[in-house]
């Protein structure tokens, strides 16, 4: 009997209401027509209804600077915390009064298309501007006003200097919005990996009244350096210690292991609140293993190599240094990323100005300028499919998707 119970998974009530909500309620699409087509088509029985998203899952964005990756995250922020539908009142004024019936206001119910949940964005490399999430949610909501109200517009075009006012205006609705947005600002990887440790507690006593769906990592390699050179100093302080003969043992150190802890702890939040995870992440090494300084972007081989810790998981279908074929099948350990975005290099990405250019030389610089005002990303994508035996996963579906970064908005095709 003691051996058949040991055999029982045993799973808190919270844990058990999550793996219900997975079948039950799924968060739906990513809103990125391209990129839910290939999610459908990589793994088209995984899916609950129309639902590409699953609760759990994990999207890595990785990219070299200025690729766009926290813009992608600003998107997915936006359909995070804009509600499903809002209801709009609107009133035509103009510079002369007007008493008239025509002018008195309308209200509908228009459909935002959001999820109307909560977004915990950590913050670790100090590039997150609640002004810009705004700026892009106050860019939509104007947009999808006007055209709710198009007809109203052609009704009173007749009426000079005809303005048409929005109650709430999509300046106040993106503030509204804003609420469901959770900024923290970890200084280092035990600090990260405490804060998401803290979210539960953090969302049952600040945010009970809302649903955390969506958590951010930005970017999980800020502290990279600061770990890699916290593992030489203890390796020369082991070192040091041994050829004093000193045979007491070195105490471990909670700090060495901040990738496992970060890990342990995006995995509690997938069991019990199901969370969906974006995390962005540093392309500081090509596909052989070397820096990408001084690196020509290759469209032949359009991926980087991975830099972090173990045990963070190599992306699907990475092809490690020196070696010649395509590693398909995940690591043992039990973290996985469900989707990994590669934004590309340097043929898109903005370069830094040549040693030596005066400012008068990059106002004349149009390439730059052209990136700048209207720059398109072609974002790669790659998921493993899902067998439908059971057996591990060995192929890799590879697709694409693109999107644009403007002044007030992310637009996505």
């Amino acid at each position: 009997m003691e051996t058949f119970l040991s055999q029982i998974q045993a799973e808190s009530a919270m844990e058990l209401l999550t793996r219900v909500r997975r079948q039950t309620d799924p968060p739906g699409a990513t809103f990125i027509t391209q990129l839910d087509s290939h999610i459908a088509s990589a793994n088209p029985d995984s899916l609950v209804g129309d639902s590409t998203l699953s609760h759990g899952d994990v999207i890595e964005i990785q990219g070299p600077a200025a690729s766009g990756k926290t813009q992608l995250l600003h998107f997915f922020a936006m359909t995070c915390v804009l509600p499903p539908v809002a209801s709009i009142t609107c009133t035509a004024t103009s510079q002369e009064t007007l008493a008239s019936a025509e002018s008195s206001g309308s209200s509908r119910d228009i459909a935002l298309g959001g999820r109307g949940k909560a977004v915990m964005i950590l913050d670790c490399d100090g590039r997150w501007s609640m002004l810009r999430l705004h700026r892009i949610i106050e860019s939509l909501l104007s947009v999808k006003f006007s055209e709710a109200f198009a007809d109203m517009q052609i009704q009173l075009s007749r009426i000079p200097n005809l303005t048409l006012l929005f109650t709430p205006s999509p300046a106040d609705v993106a503030k509204q919005c804003l609420k469901r947005a959770h900024l923290f600002r970890p200084t280092s990887s035990m600090s990260l990996a405490t804060t998401l440790l803290a979210l539960p507690a953090y969302h049952k006593q600040k945010m009970p009244d809302q649903d955390m769906l969506m958590v951010f990592i930005d970017s999980i390699s800020a502290f990279h350096h600061a770990d890699k050179w916290a593992i030489e100093e203890a390796n020369l302080a082991s070192r040091a210690k041994s050829g004093a003969n000193k045979t007491a043992p070195v105490p471990p150190r909670t700090d060495l292991r901040a990738m496992t802890h970060i890990t342990n702890a995006i995995q509690a939040l997938q069991r019990t609140h199901g969370v969906i995870t974006l995390i962005t992440n540093w392309a500081l090494i090509t596909p052989d293993g070397k820096s990408v300084n001084n690196y020509i972007y290759d469209n032949n081989r359009p991926f980087y190599g991975q830099h972090l810790l173990a045990p963070y998981p190599q992306p699907p279908g990475q092809v490690h240094p020196h070696a010649r074929q395509v590693v398909s099948v995940p690591t043992n350990s039990s973290f996985a990323v469900t989707h990994h975005i590669t934004l590309p290099g340097t043929e898109f990405a903005i370069l830094p100005f040549p040693a030596g250019t005066s400012f008068a030389d990059a106002l004349q610089d149009e390439e730059r300028r052209a990136v700048v005002e209207d720059q398109r990303v072609t974002a790669l994508v790659r998921t493993f499919r899902t067998p439908t035996d059971g057996s591990p996963p060995t192929e890799v579906a590879v697709g694409s998707f693109e999107f644009a970064i403007q002044d007030r908005s992310v637009i996505v095709d």
